[in-house]
């Protein structure tokens, strides 16, 4: 049997503190923690898996963090924006959140013909909430937090740094 994936299936990032990139991601983003495991690579490092209810394939965002980890800069060769789709309608709702749990927004901007909201997550990685003019049909993880109706999709896009697009424009 093969299975093929459309689009993006996760992103993977390195963190400081493993409790405040859980706090950030549960209460500030609203997507599940699905899943706590070790670096498999050092595993006295965690390996943690955010996304929709289920885990699904589009929708995880992981980390390893590191605890007192140097903050990186960006470059060539790095993901510098992750981006996560909203329905339209949600866009002012989240930079009113985001504003209310202490994360500095972006003003809403226009980007290939859909709104966006840019900030930073604790470790300073820049993410990204895009809305989808024509709708996302994938459901968000209904956690309490953040009303279904303005629920992350799952994720939209990576903005990638290069000095060679050709390697990754296959």
């Amino acid at each position: 049997m093969t299975l093929a994936t459309t689009g993006l299936h996760h992103v993977t990032a390195i963190a400081g503190d493993p409790q405040g990139n859980t706090e950030f991601y549960l209460r500030a983003m609203g997507l599940r923690l699905v899943k706590t495991t070790v670096n498999f690579d050092a595993p006295d490092v965690y390996h943690l898996y955010f996304g929709d209810e289920q885990g699904r394939p589009g929708t995880l965002m992981t980390f390893f963090p590191f605890g007192d980890v140097v903050p990186g800069r960006h470059g060539n060769g790095q993901a510098t924006t992750t981006a996560f789709s909203v329905p339209a309608s949600s866009i002012g709702w989240w930079r009113d959140h985001l504003g209310a749990v202490g994360v500095e927004a972006s003003e809403v901007a226009e980007r290939f013909g859909e709104a966006a909201l840019t900030f930073h997550d604790p470790d300073g990685l820049e993410l990204a909430l895009v809305a989808h003019p024509q709708g996302d049909p994938r459901a968000p993880w209904d956690n309490g937090i953040i009303p279904a109706d303005h629920g992350v999709r799952g994720l939209h896009s990576v903005t990638l740094s290069t000095n060679n697009e050709r390697g990754t424009s296959r």
